[in-house]
C-alpha cells in the first residue's frame, strides 16, 4: 500500500511539474508578443513611408545599381539594367541560367566590370514592379487588394540611365 501512496504522490508531483512548465512558457510567449507590440511602435522608422512611391520613380547612383545586383540572388529579385540604345542586361535568378551562386557572381564581376564601371558619377532611375506569381488576388476600384489565396510575388527592379 505503500508503495500506491507513493506513486500517487510522485504523479502528483509531475502533473504540477508540467502545468508549471506549460505556464511558464506561456508566459513567456506573453512576454515575447508583448514586446515585440511595444518595440514596433516605439521604433519611428516602421512608419516611414516612400511618398509618392507610385507616381514617381527614385534617382541612384551606381553603387546602388551594384548594391542591387549583387542582392538579386539571395534575395530572388529580378534586376534589369538599361544603359539605352538597346543595351539592356536581365540578371533574374529564377531563370536557371545560373548553375550556382559562384557562376552568377562571376558573371556579374565580369558584366559590372566591362560595362557599368564606366558609369560612375551617373545617374539611374529605379523602378520596382512587384508581381504575383501564384496566388489568387481580387483588386477592388479603389486600388485595394485581397487576397482570396495565398501566393508567392516576384519582385522585378529596373534601373535605367538617365540622359544628360
Amino acid at each position: 500500500m505503500e508503495n500506491a501512496v507513493d506513486a500517487l504522490k510522485i504523479a502528483f508531483a509531475v502533473f504540477v511539474f508540467v502545468i508549471a512548465l506549460s505556464m511558464t512558457l506561456m508566459l513567456v510567449s506573453e512576454a515575447k508578443a508583448t514586446s515585440d507590440t511595444i518595440l514596433y511602435y516605439s521604433d519611428e522608422t516602421n512608419f516611414y513611408h516612400n511618398l509618392n512611391s507610385s507616381t514617381s520613380n527614385r534617382v541612384v547612383g551606381l553603387s546602388e545599381v551594384i548594391s542591387m545586383l549583387y542582392r538579386c540572388f539571395t534575395e530572388s529579385i529580378c534586376v534589369t539594367v538599361d544603359l539605352g540604345s538597346g543595351n539592356v542586361t536581365e540578371f533574374n535568378p529564377a531563370t536557371g541560367d545560373y548553375a550556382n551562386r559562384k557562376a552568377f557572381e562571376d558573371k556579374l564581376a565580369t558584366y559590372i566590370e566591362n560595362n557599368l564601371l564606366s558609369y560612375e558619377g551617373a545617374e539611374f532611375t529605379e523602378e520596382f514592379v512587384e508581381v504575383p506569381v501564384t496566388g489568387i488576388y481580387s483588386t477592388g476600384s479603389d486600388g485595394t487588394e485581397i487576397v482570396i489565396e495565398n501566393g508567392t510575388k516576384r519582385i522585378y527592379v529596373t534601373y535605367k540611365l538617365q540622359q544628360p
